[in-house]
């Protein structure tokens, strides 16, 4: 589960991913995020066909002060919105700097492609958020890594810098504006604080986002990690044999016992997703009617429906 790919009018995944998802482009229009989530298998029924699904952003942000990164935030330090300038994590804000760095080479010349971008620098800022966050289960939550870049004018003006940073998605998989820093914040029981709930199916649709105290058909529950972004994308075959060996048993391990009215679902990443560093498949639980809160250990209690 993971979402790639959105580019800010002057910084980002959410624009690589989602970086589950979300981001805005250079001069500040919102942008469509790669796709990261290419199928879902359902433990009694056939894999559907692939479906897009994001958890990534990005942003290609023009300052407004400055020809060099010297006012762009720090690792540590917050972005709020298209401002690439820092400003204190206590107050509103919507990324947090997770690393800094410049493209150099053949990116120097003229304002690269969001995919080159993408490419270049993703898969460092998907490690750069685990880090960050104390867990390298972050795709189980609405928490997501992020990018930010100079902007097309920033560009022309010499500046070569980059952020990678976290966010905080909201339903609609934007970068949600926050208050106090996210750091560790997966740490110990942190996941299930921050896990992603589906309004939707997983087996059937994309995840669309919601809390898991609101109504939801369907909770991420697991990840299985299927390689490095650097070896070839498993085939079907592959991913489907995996989460069949795993999900059940990640879902039973969910809830603490066996259940009829629960199954558990799957998905994974596309081609494009899985270059960004989006490396395992998702298992989630899944129910034929809403439920109304988390059912991690509902053991054989009735469902919150």
């Amino acid at each position: 589960m993971s979402r790639q790919g959105l580019v800010l009018a002057g910084a980002t995944l959410l624009v690589a991913v989602a970086v589950t998802s979300c981001a805005t482009e250079v001069e500040g229009t919102a942008a469509a995020p790669p796709t990261t989530h290419a199928a879902a298998g359902n433990t009694d029924a056939a894999t559907t066909p692939p479906s897009p699904s994001d958890k990534t952003g990005a942003a290609g942000v023009d300052g407004t002060d400055g020809t060099d990164d010297t006012s762009v935030a720090a690792p540590g330090q917050c972005i709020d919105g298209d401002e690439p300038t820092p400003v204190d994590c206590d107050e509103p804000h919507t990324v947090e700097v997770t690393a800094s760095g410049t493209f150099g080479g053949a990116m120097a010349e003229e304002p690269p492609e969001r995919d080159e971008i993408f490419a270049a620098v993703f898969p460092s800022c998907r490690e750069e958020a685990a880090n960050y966050l104390g867990s390298d289960d972050y795709d189980l939550t609405t928490l997501s890594a992020w990018l930010v870049w100079a902007g097309k004018d920033a560009w022309a003006r010499g500046e070569r810098w980059y952020r990678c940073g976290v966010v905080e998605l909201d339903k609609a998989d934007v970068a949600k504006q926050r208050t106090g820093s996210i750091r560790n914040a997966l740490r110990g029981d942190g996941v299930h604080t921050y896990r992603l709930c589906s309004l939707t199916t997983p087996s059937e649709e994309p995840p669309a986002l919601t809390t898991c105290d609101r109504p939801h058909r369907g909770e991420a529950v697991a990840l299985v990690p299927m390689g490095e972004h650097t070896d070839p994308l498993p085939s079907e075959k592959e991913f489907d044999a995996a989460a069949k060996e795993a999900c059940g048993k990640a879902v039973i391990d969910y809830l603490g016992a066996q259940r009829d009215d629960v199954a558990a679902a799957w998905r994974w990443p596309d081609e494009s997703a899985w270059r960004l560093g989006f490396n395992a498949l998702t298992c989630y639980l899944e129910t034929d009617v809403p439920v109304t809160s988390s059912l991690r250990g509902v053991k054989n209690s009735p469902l919150p429906s």
